[in-house]
């Protein structure tokens, strides 16, 4: 998994927030879901998450790498999913 990170001019930014979009795609230029939330409480979330719904752990997700995206503190996308059939675009990055 490959983060896109950026780079304020001279100085680097650590990031602070988790952004989620939701975009139907049949109307892209508004949004569906749009949420920001703290890196602490996501964190807290995806560590509770797992330990109180075992199904989390039998996803197909690489949770370690998720939280080492999230933890390391860098700008950018973590991941972006499209599904065609429902037309709604997933993205999901650190600000």
């Amino acid at each position: 998994m490959a983060i896109e990170t950026t780079e304020a001019v001279g100085t680097a930014q650590k990031a602070r927030y988790l952004r989620i979009k939701v975009v139907d795609t049949t109307r892209p230029d508004r949004p569906a879901v749009n949420v920001r939330m703290p890196l602490g409480l996501v964190k807290w979330g995806m560590t509770a998450a797992q330990a109180f719904s075992p199904e989390l752990k039998r996803t197909d997700v690489d949770w370690d790498s998720l939280t080492a995206a999230i933890t390391t503190g860098e700008l950018g996308k973590i991941v972006e999913v499209e599904d065609e059939a429902d037309h709604k675009r997933v993205e999901v990055w650190v600000e």
